[in-house]
Protein backbone atom coordinates (compact mmCIF):
# COMPACT_ATOMS: atom_id res chain seq x y z
CA UNK A 1 0.00 0.00 0.00
CA UNK A 2 1.10 3.59 -0.53
CA UNK A 3 2.73 5.37 2.40
CA UNK A 4 0.31 8.30 2.36
CA UNK A 5 -3.30 7.18 2.16
CA UNK A 6 -5.95 9.84 2.31
CA UNK A 7 -8.51 9.72 5.07
CA UNK A 8 -12.26 10.23 4.91
CA UNK A 9 -14.10 10.81 8.19
CA UNK A 10 -17.84 10.20 7.91
CA UNK A 11 -19.84 11.74 10.74
CA UNK A 12 -23.48 11.51 11.66
CA UNK A 13 -25.10 14.70 12.93
CA UNK A 14 -25.81 15.20 16.64
CA UNK A 15 -29.19 15.11 18.36
CA UNK A 16 -31.84 17.09 16.43
CA UNK A 17 -34.97 18.75 17.72
CA UNK A 18 -38.26 16.92 17.42
CA UNK A 19 -37.75 13.73 19.41
CA UNK A 20 -37.73 10.10 18.26
CA UNK A 21 -39.41 10.41 14.86
CA UNK A 22 -38.75 9.05 11.39
CA UNK A 23 -36.51 11.90 10.32
CA UNK A 24 -35.30 11.45 6.78
CA UNK A 25 -35.87 14.58 4.70
CA UNK A 26 -37.64 16.29 7.64
CA UNK A 27 -35.39 19.30 8.20
CA UNK A 28 -35.03 19.78 11.96
CA UNK A 29 -32.17 21.79 13.50
CA UNK A 30 -29.77 20.49 16.12
CA UNK A 31 -30.47 20.78 19.82
CA UNK A 32 -27.84 22.40 22.02
CA UNK A 33 -26.84 18.92 23.11
CA UNK A 34 -26.50 17.95 19.46
CA UNK A 35 -24.03 20.78 18.88
CA UNK A 36 -22.04 19.71 21.93
CA UNK A 37 -21.97 16.07 20.81
CA UNK A 38 -20.46 17.03 17.48
CA UNK A 39 -17.89 19.39 18.96
CA UNK A 40 -16.77 16.69 21.44
CA UNK A 41 -16.56 14.04 18.73
CA UNK A 42 -14.20 16.17 16.63
CA UNK A 43 -12.14 17.57 19.51
CA UNK A 44 -9.09 15.44 18.70
CA UNK A 45 -9.03 16.37 14.98
CA UNK A 46 -6.70 19.25 14.21
CA UNK A 47 -7.72 19.92 10.62
CA UNK A 48 -9.51 18.82 7.49
CA UNK A 49 -8.67 19.70 3.91
CA UNK A 50 -12.29 19.77 2.76
CA UNK A 51 -15.82 19.41 4.13
CA UNK A 52 -18.77 17.82 2.32
CA UNK A 53 -22.21 18.08 3.88
CA UNK A 54 -25.81 17.06 3.49
CA UNK A 55 -27.82 20.25 2.80
CA UNK A 56 -30.21 19.48 5.68
CA UNK A 57 -29.69 21.90 8.54
CA UNK A 58 -28.85 19.29 11.21
CA UNK A 59 -25.68 18.69 9.19
CA UNK A 60 -24.95 21.87 7.27
CA UNK A 61 -25.35 24.30 10.19
CA UNK A 62 -22.48 22.59 12.01
CA UNK A 63 -20.50 22.28 8.77
CA UNK A 64 -20.76 26.04 8.19
CA UNK A 65 -19.64 26.77 11.74
CA UNK A 66 -16.66 24.44 11.41
CA UNK A 67 -15.73 25.76 7.99
CA UNK A 68 -15.82 29.36 9.22
CA UNK A 69 -13.57 28.51 12.17
CA UNK A 70 -10.96 26.80 9.96
CA UNK A 71 -11.37 28.92 6.81
CA UNK A 72 -12.58 26.02 4.68
CA UNK A 73 -15.14 25.83 1.90
CA UNK A 74 -18.16 23.51 2.18
CA UNK A 75 -19.59 21.48 -0.65
CA UNK A 76 -23.28 20.71 -0.08
CA UNK A 77 -24.23 17.39 -1.65
CA UNK A 78 -27.82 16.22 -2.03
CA UNK A 79 -26.48 12.66 -2.37
CA UNK A 80 -25.61 12.86 1.35
CA UNK A 81 -29.24 13.40 2.41
CA UNK A 82 -30.94 10.79 4.57
CA UNK A 83 -33.36 8.32 3.02
CA UNK A 84 -36.91 9.61 2.47
CA UNK A 85 -39.31 7.69 4.74
CA UNK A 86 -42.37 8.74 2.74
CA UNK A 87 -45.61 8.61 4.75
CA UNK A 88 -43.64 7.75 7.87
CA UNK A 89 -41.78 11.08 7.74
CA UNK A 90 -42.20 13.12 10.91
CA UNK A 91 -44.16 10.40 12.71
CA UNK A 92 -43.11 9.10 16.11
CA UNK A 93 -41.30 5.78 15.72
CA UNK A 94 -43.34 4.45 18.63
CA UNK A 95 -46.60 5.32 16.88
CA UNK A 96 -45.51 3.75 13.58
CA UNK A 97 -44.59 0.62 15.53
CA UNK A 98 -48.16 0.47 16.89
CA UNK A 99 -49.93 1.20 13.60
CA UNK A 100 -47.61 -0.74 11.27
CA UNK A 101 -46.02 -3.38 13.47
CA UNK A 102 -45.45 -6.02 10.80
CA UNK A 103 -44.21 -3.61 8.12
CA UNK A 104 -41.83 -1.88 10.52
CA UNK A 105 -40.39 -5.21 11.70
CA UNK A 106 -39.84 -6.18 8.08
CA UNK A 107 -38.14 -2.85 7.35
CA UNK A 108 -35.75 -3.22 10.31
CA UNK A 109 -34.94 -6.86 9.53
CA UNK A 110 -34.43 -6.39 5.78
CA UNK A 111 -35.03 -2.88 4.40
CA UNK A 112 -34.77 -4.16 0.82
CA UNK A 113 -37.95 -6.20 1.33
CA UNK A 114 -40.22 -3.30 2.34
CA UNK A 115 -40.34 0.40 1.46
CA UNK A 116 -42.48 2.79 3.56
CA UNK A 117 -45.43 4.10 1.50
CA UNK A 118 -44.22 6.82 -0.91
CA UNK A 119 -40.72 6.40 0.49
CA UNK A 120 -37.36 5.97 -1.20
CA UNK A 121 -36.41 2.35 -1.89
CA UNK A 122 -33.22 1.29 -0.12
CA UNK A 123 -31.67 0.11 -3.40
CA UNK A 124 -32.15 3.59 -4.90
CA UNK A 125 -30.78 5.16 -1.71
CA UNK A 126 -27.75 2.87 -1.89
CA UNK A 127 -27.13 3.78 -5.54
CA UNK A 128 -27.12 7.55 -4.97
CA UNK A 129 -24.85 7.31 -1.91
CA UNK A 130 -22.33 4.94 -3.50
CA UNK A 131 -22.29 6.89 -6.78
CA UNK A 132 -21.18 9.91 -4.77
CA UNK A 133 -18.73 7.83 -2.69
CA UNK A 134 -17.03 6.38 -5.76
CA UNK A 135 -16.75 9.77 -7.48
CA UNK A 136 -15.36 11.32 -4.29
CA UNK A 137 -12.63 8.69 -4.00
CA UNK A 138 -11.58 9.18 -7.62
CA UNK A 139 -11.52 12.94 -7.16
CA UNK A 140 -9.49 12.66 -3.96
CA UNK A 141 -6.96 10.32 -5.59
CA UNK A 142 -6.22 13.04 -8.13
CA UNK A 143 -5.97 15.70 -5.41
CA UNK A 144 -3.71 13.47 -3.32
CA UNK A 145 -1.33 12.92 -6.22
CA UNK A 146 -1.21 16.64 -7.00
CA UNK A 147 -0.58 17.71 -3.40
CA UNK A 148 1.90 14.96 -2.47
CA UNK A 149 0.70 15.12 1.13
CA UNK A 150 -1.80 13.17 3.16
CA UNK A 151 -5.30 14.59 2.75
CA UNK A 152 -8.17 14.36 5.23
CA UNK A 153 -11.82 14.98 4.37
CA UNK A 154 -14.96 15.26 6.49
CA UNK A 155 -18.41 14.11 5.38
CA UNK A 156 -21.24 15.41 7.59
CA UNK A 157 -24.26 13.27 6.96
CA UNK A 158 -26.92 10.95 8.41
CA UNK A 159 -27.13 7.53 10.01
CA UNK A 160 -28.56 5.82 6.95
CA UNK A 161 -25.88 7.21 4.65
CA UNK A 162 -23.18 6.11 7.08
CA UNK A 163 -24.63 2.59 7.22
CA UNK A 164 -24.65 2.38 3.41
CA UNK A 165 -20.96 3.33 3.24
CA UNK A 166 -20.01 0.97 6.07
CA UNK A 167 -21.90 -1.91 4.49
CA UNK A 168 -20.14 -1.26 1.19
CA UNK A 169 -16.61 -1.05 2.64
CA UNK A 170 -17.14 -4.10 4.86
CA UNK A 171 -18.77 -6.03 2.00
CA UNK A 172 -21.92 -6.67 3.98
CA UNK A 173 -25.26 -7.28 2.26
CA UNK A 174 -27.33 -4.11 2.23
CA UNK A 175 -30.18 -6.12 3.78
CA UNK A 176 -28.12 -6.18 7.00
CA UNK A 177 -27.46 -2.41 7.19
CA UNK A 178 -29.62 -1.97 10.29
CA UNK A 179 -27.31 -4.37 12.17
CA UNK A 180 -24.77 -1.53 12.34
CA UNK A 181 -25.21 0.93 15.20
CA UNK A 182 -24.62 4.58 14.31
CA UNK A 183 -25.47 6.80 17.31
CA UNK A 184 -25.55 10.60 17.20
CA UNK A 185 -22.17 12.19 16.36
CA UNK A 186 -20.75 8.77 15.46
CA UNK A 187 -17.50 8.85 13.48
CA UNK A 188 -16.42 6.29 10.89
CA UNK A 189 -12.84 6.83 9.73
CA UNK A 190 -11.68 5.29 6.46
CA UNK A 191 -8.22 5.14 4.92
CA UNK A 192 -8.04 5.01 1.13
CA UNK A 193 -4.96 3.47 -0.51
CA UNK A 194 -4.08 3.42 -4.18
CA UNK A 195 -1.55 0.70 -4.97
CA UNK A 196 -0.63 -0.75 -8.36
CA UNK A 197 -3.75 0.75 -9.87
CA UNK A 198 -6.05 -0.81 -7.27
CA UNK A 199 -8.02 1.21 -4.74
CA UNK A 200 -8.30 -0.29 -1.26
CA UNK A 201 -10.55 1.25 1.39
CA UNK A 202 -10.11 0.19 5.04
CA UNK A 203 -12.17 1.01 8.12
CA UNK A 204 -9.79 2.48 10.69
CA UNK A 205 -12.30 3.13 13.47
CA UNK A 206 -16.01 3.45 14.15
CA UNK A 207 -17.74 4.77 17.23
CA UNK A 208 -19.01 7.69 19.27
CA UNK A 209 -17.97 9.59 22.37
CA UNK A 210 -20.77 8.01 24.41
CA UNK A 211 -19.76 4.46 23.58
CA UNK A 212 -17.68 3.20 20.66
CA UNK A 213 -19.10 0.53 18.43
CA UNK A 214 -15.68 -0.51 17.17
CA UNK A 215 -12.23 0.93 17.84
Amino acid sequence: MQDKPFTIVVMRHGEPEGGAIFRGITDDPLTEQGWQQMHRALASYSHFDAIFSSPLQRCVDFAQSLAHKHSLLIEKKSALKEINFGQWEGQLIEQVAINNEQQLAQFWQDPTSFTPPDGEPVRAFQKRVLTFWGALIERMKVAQEASQKKQKYLLLTHGGVQKIILSHVLRMPISAMHNIEVPYACLSTFNVYDTTGQTIVTLQSHGAINGACLS
